[in-house]
């Protein structure tokens, strides 16, 4: 019994590593299918421009962000101004359309489901030395396409599900459950229309989310000079 014992841990063992390894292997054909590690490891800044589009009402925005030191979307519509800082320690927002005028601190809870959006360098690339964690949880099938579905828990305790096409090793979507108000929300984003940029990388230009908001990109631009000081609010 002992015998059967050991050899069931070694297969186990066995089969854990293999199944581990598939994950890198599908990893790493995803980040070369988006320019590559040297490219995704050189980006320190980025702005994106474009506009939110949702029950038919268009909305521009800017957003400038600095690798894991922070981020902020600027939009306006109709004179309202909408604004989200997120930073490794603290969040800041104010949302013209619910009669905000002043930016008011994020919750604990807000600043946790939002604060790896300042990871702007691919969470997957390099993920085991940003202290994330990933695991293949097989293949699915959506929209008559076939993917490779990848668990990834970032170092926060987030958790994200990554479609991966198991032809163009491109995200097609991602699910996650984050918390909002106190409240559990599941969220779905297809990434959509990608692009390479003047520098190789490879990036969606459109994401769909939920099926009922689209936010489209009309220009990035890489390693621009970003003023810091709009991070605290200024």
């Amino acid at each position: 019994m002992k015998k059967v014992l050991i050899i069931a841990g070694i297969l186990l063992v066995s089969f854990t590593s293999a199944f581990s390894q598939t994950a890198d292997e599908v990893i790493a054909k995803y980040i070369d299918a988006i320019g590559g590690k040297a490219k995704w490891s050189s980006l320190n800044s980025l702005r994106i421009e474009g506009q939110i589009e949702v029950q038919g009402i268009t909305i521009p925005f800017t957003m400038n962000a600095v690798q894991n030191k922070g981020a902020r979307t600027d939009a306006e519509f109709q004179g309202m101004k909408i604004i989200e800082i997120v930073t490794p320690t603290a969040g800041l927002s104010m949302n013209g359309l619910q009669g905000q005028s002043a930016l008011q601190p994020m919750s604990e809870e807000d600043l946790k489901s939002k604060v790896d959006g300042i990871e702007i360098q691919d969470q997957l690339v390099d993920y085991a030395a940003k202290g994330h964690t990933v695991e293949m949880l097989g293949k699915d099938e959506a929209d008559g396409n076939e993917y490779y579905k990848i668990k990834i828990v970032t170092k926060q305790g987030n958790e994200k599900v990554h479609f991966i096409d198991t032809k163009t090793y491109l995200i097609y979507k991602t699910e996650a459950t984050i918390k909002a108000n106190g409240q559990e929300v599941k969220q779905e984003v297809k990434l959509l229309d990608y692009q390479t940029l003047e520098n190789g990388m490879k990036m969606a230009f459109k994401q769909e989310m939920g099926g009922m908001m689209m936010m489209v990109t009309k220009k990035i631009t890489v390693n621009p000079t970003i003023d810091e000081s709009l991070f605290k609010g200024n």
